[in-house]
């Protein structure tokens, strides 16, 4: 939608200012929803890996058990351990993925090496999950405190005219970094099947 097609149809300047306001909240709200769901279809897609990987370290269990090869006190200590480490796959992978939307958020320089700086710089057990599992608890007071004290780890914004008219360089700070999409959406595929009931959401 251009403002020279609103022109055309006989809007008032201050009609197509509200037209673009109330466009560019569409558009917004849109680009999040697709964000959102792409983040999801991610999570569920990791989640269904689990499950599978879960479900085939049960079975295994369960067949040593049937050979006699363990003990059924054995037994019941791997299906433990088997239920704890997929647990521990699910949520490390969401704490992952907010950090990754948290250092975007914050403007964090998208590059290997500077983002392995900055989760080095920071004390990560004193970063925790939401109940929902949609927000890191801590997370922001200590990028803030970075931006303070280490402002190279983040993009800059440009200021003055990089470009002038007769191709001179302009003066300013360094241009933005890249920023990449993140975050979590919904595959009907679940691996729930098995011998044993997967504990994995309990």
């Amino acid at each position: 939608m251009k403002t020279e097609d609103l022109k055309a149809k006989g809007l008032t300047e201050d009609q197509i200012s509200f037209v673009l306001a109330e466009n560019g909240k569409d558009i917004k709200t849109l680009q999040d929803e697709n964000k959102t769901l792409k983040a999801d279809k991610s999570q569920l897609e990791n989640d269904k890996k689990v499950l599978e990987k879960e479900k085939g370290e049960k079975e295994k269990a369960l067949a040593d058990l049937q050979k006699n090869t363990i003990t059924k006190e054995e037994y019941d200590k791997k299906v433990k351990e088997i239920e704890d480490n997929a647990k521990k796959e699910h949520s490390d992978y969401i704490f992952n993925e907010l950090l990754k939307s948290a250092f975007k958020d914050a403007k964090v320089r998208n590059t290997e090496n500077n983002i392995n700086a900055v989760k080095g710089s920071l004390d990560l057990t004193k970063i925790t999950t939401d109940k929902e599992g949609k927000t890191l608890i801590g997370i922001k007071e200590q990028l803030d405190a970075l931006k303070k004290s280490d402002p190279h780890f983040f993009e800059t914004k440009v200021t003055g005219n990089p470009l002038n008219n007769e191709g001179n360089g302009g003066e300013g700070d360094e241009g933005a970094g890249i920023s990449s999409g993140s975050n979590f959406a919904k595959i009907n595929n679940s691996a729930e099947t098995g011998t044993e009931k997967s504990q994995f959401f309990n």
